[in-house]
């Protein structure tokens, strides 16, 4: 999430005082289920066609999806996956060298030892946030021009784990640089200053993937996939938990993932090794792909799509149009849910949720507040965002997250959505904002599954008591004064493609 707090400096010249006003506390009636009347919608061929052309994918039938709420049930998950598993495949975008991060790195380094097939991709400038990770680096870097490793990724290596960074800063010319200005250190000249602001915001590798393969008596290979939001930090591993990470002081956030077994899984695994040859520049060894990812059998009754985008690989706003088509086709009076950390949809997403509005479509939103959100500036796009809607229906349900660091719910990242009674829900990395469709790797599966839709009804319910969420209404909104809504639009219309 870190990656808003790099445009904050250049909006601050734009910001008042926020004003805190009484909120009204959520009536649940208002993100209520519609009647079951929408069912055969979901399965309308014409709908899919137009899903399998705009988001360059297919859904597959007989795949297991379970829903894994908070980090204490996802990396428990994870790491029982990891135990015995011969092949495990790591994508991250922040590996952070905290308890948790060294509890995983030690599970990898375990299964690379006992002859296990093990890669861990990492986004670097996700991963590398500190003064004392550049000083590790630095160590290491070397006059050919060949940047350094933190030592938990180099001790990983030394284990025999392939670690392959992404976004990787080139040689140690751009380290120093880069370390330069994680002390406050300006760079001199104008241009230099706006083309480096513009290059750290320009792309994350923000997927995230915990993929393990066991290999069965009759040597077939039993995959897994699990995907959501979560990284590997102690914030996200003690989600749903009273734990507090010693060194960094962090608590748990409130996230989701998904756990997938089944045919899905295989494209899914191509997708980690397409990744994987991006950024090493080079294909694998001949014959790698087909022994570590062979088909999947049907194992369950779920269907799955997966959808990625990575615009820099000319796979340009995929999740932004499976969120496009899956807003258009809800019936009226049915429930489209969003929940994201960033809640900042672009002019296509936001048309297409006002469209819904006027066509009776029913809305329930849950985004951070201030409070709760790391660059607080996404939610005065928020606030933009929410008046619009509110506008055309006062009775759409949106709310505000507040922290709960006490119960290891504090930062809200989770990114998921449901459609309908019937419809189907949305699990990944995706946020509802620019980065996630104008410039991040990303990736999201759709899931039609009447267990997993049940499951999501249940998570998004509780998320929604007043204890966990404030509403925003219209009448707060229209209270706000001239300099607040000035910035607001600012932020959002001018702003928007670096949000």
């Amino acid at each position: 999430m870190g990656s808003r707090a790099l445009v904050l400096a250049a909006l601050l010249a734009i910001g008042c005082v926020p004003v805190r006003e009484a909120r009204i506390l959520p009536r649940p009636q208002d993100a209520a289920l519609g009647p079951l009347d929408d069912c055969a919608a979901w399965d309308d061929p014409r709908l899919h066609a137009a899903l399998d052309k705009r988001t360059h994918s297919r859904e597959h039938q007989g795949n297991h999806a379970e829903l894994l709420v908070n980090g204490d049930v996802a990396f428990t998950r994870r790491f029982e996956n990891a135990h015995d598993a011969d092949v495990v495949l790591v994508k991250t975008f922040i590996f952070s060298d905290d308890e948790i991060g060294r509890s995983t790195a030690e599970l990898l380094m375990a299964r690379a030892r006992a002859g296990a097939f093990v890669v861990v991709q990492y986004d670097l400038r996700g991963s590398v946030m500190e003064l004392d990770d550049i000083g590790e680096m630095m160590e290491t870097s070397s006059v050919s021009g060949l940047f350094g490793e933190k030592r938990i990724f180099r001790e990983m290596a030394e284990a025999g784990v392939m670690v392959v960074p992404t976004n990787a800063l080139i040689s140690p010319d751009e380290l120093a640089v880069y370390g330069a200005w994680l002390d406050g250190e300006k760079p001199s000249g104008l241009a230099s200053r706006i083309w480096q602001f513009f290059d750290l915001l320009d792309h994350m590798d923000h997927e995230k993937y915990w993929i393990t393969g066991v290999r069965t008596a009759d040597g077939g290979l039993e995959l897994r996939a699990i995907l959501g939001g979560m990284n590997i930090a102690s914030e996200y591993a003690y989600g749903g938990t009273v734990a507090v990470d010693a060194g960094t002081g962090r608590g748990g956030w409130r996230d989701t993932d998904v756990e997938l077994r089944g045919p899905v899984v295989n494209p899914i695994v191509d997708r980690f090794f397409d990744s994987l040859e991006y950024h090493l520049g080079a294909p694998l060894e001949a014959g790698l792909r087909e022994r570590l990812n062979p088909p999947q059998p049907e194992v369950a009754n779920a269907r799955v799509r997966f959808v990625w985008n990575q615009p820099r690989a000319r796979n340009h706003r995929s999740i932004e149009h499976l969120y496009r088509q899956l807003i258009s086709a809800t019936p009226p009076g049915q429930v489209v849910r969003l929940e994201a950390a960033y809640f900042a949809p672009g002019a296509r997403v936001g048309r297409r949720l006002r469209v819904a509005l006027r066509k009776d479509t029913r809305l329930a939103v849950i985004t951070n507040s201030k409070d709760s959100v790391d660059a607080p500036f996404i939610v005065d796009a928020s606030h933009f965002e929410f008046r619009r809607l509110l506008r055309i229906r006062p009775s759409a349900a949106l709310f505000e997250w507040e922290n709960d660091v006490a119960e290891g719910l504090g930062t809200l990242h989770s990114k998921v959505a449901s459609f309908g009674t019937c419809g189907p829900v949305i699990v990944g990395s995706a946020n509802l904002d620019a980065q996630s469709s104008e410039h991040n790797s990303e990736s999201v599966v759709m899931i039609r599954d009447p267990q997993v839709r049940t499951a999501f009804d249940r998570m998004f319910g509780e998320d929604l008591s007043p204890e966990r969420v404030d509403r925003i209404t219209r009448a707060e909104l229209e209270r706000q004064g001239l300099l607040q809504r000035l910035k607001q639009f600012v932020v959002c219309r001018l702003g928007w493609y670096w949000l």
